[in-house]
Parts: C-alpha cells; sequence; structure tokens
C-alpha cells in the first residue's frame, strides 16, 4: 500500500481515539485537516487500513468502530454514551472450558461485555 496523506490523517484519528470511532466520528475529525475529504474517502481508506491490518473493525449492534489496538483485548461498551473501551482481559481459560465442553477448535476469542462506563455513572 503506498503512502497516502488522507489515509495517514485517518490512521492518527482512529490510534488517538481509545473509544473506538466511528467512520462518521473519524470523518468529522479529518474535516478539520482535509476540509474537502468526502465521506466515501474516509470508509475507503478505514477499509483499506483493516484490509493491511493497520486497524481492526468491530461490528457493535450493527454499527462498525474501528480499534487501533491490535494486540489480543476484549471490550465494553457504555450504553448510555455507547462509547467503547479496551479491556485487557485472559480469555485462555475461558476459551479452554469452552473447547472441553463443545469439542470445538477455537481460533479466538471476542467478548463484548456492557454497562456503564464510570464517566456516565459520574454525571
Amino acid at each position: 500500500m503506498r503512502f497516502s496523506k488522507q489515509r495517514d490523517i485517518i490512521l492518527n484519528i482512529v490510534q488517538d481515539t481509545r473509544t473506538h470511532p466511528t467512520a462518521d466520528y473519524v470523518y468529522e475529525k479529518a474535516r478539520n485537516e482535509l476540509p474537502n475529504v468526502s465521506l466515501g474517502t474516509v470508509y475507503r481508506n478505514l477499509g483499506q487500513l483493516v484490509e493491511n491490518k493497520q486497524l481492526k473493525s468491530l461490528n457493535i449492534d450493527g454499527t462498525i468502530h474501528y480499534d487501533a489496538f491490535l494486540d489480543d483485548h476484549q471490550h465494553f461498551q457504555c450504553k448510555t454514551c455507547n462509547r467503547v473501551f479496551d479491556i485487557e482481559l485472559n480469555t485462555k481459560d475461558f476459551v479452554s472450558k469452552v473447547e472441553s465442553n463443545t469439542n470445538h477448535i477455537i481460533d479466538g476469542c471476542q467478548i463484548l461485555l456492557v454497562g456503564i462506563c464510570n464517566d456516565c455513572q459520574n454525571n
């Protein structure tokens, strides 16, 4: 993948946002640096970044969120503000138990915890 200033700005926006932004969020932020960027360009570049494993995409309730933290981790979604946070859980024991109980071979694990974040609890 060749260098693109637009793609680099889009990647930096996702990397600087710890709450897993949507394409619309990235688009609004990108317009600060690229006033003429289109939503289609943002979607296309996010897709290329996911395809090239520079970002992960998460489908949460039908909405795609983007994640720049590529290490194995899980997520928490606040049902009040809808932000998505990283949770570093060791899921090896859980996966091992599921494999033992079902005889399935598990290659990966995604857990989404749902509740109310600390910020919303305090407001």
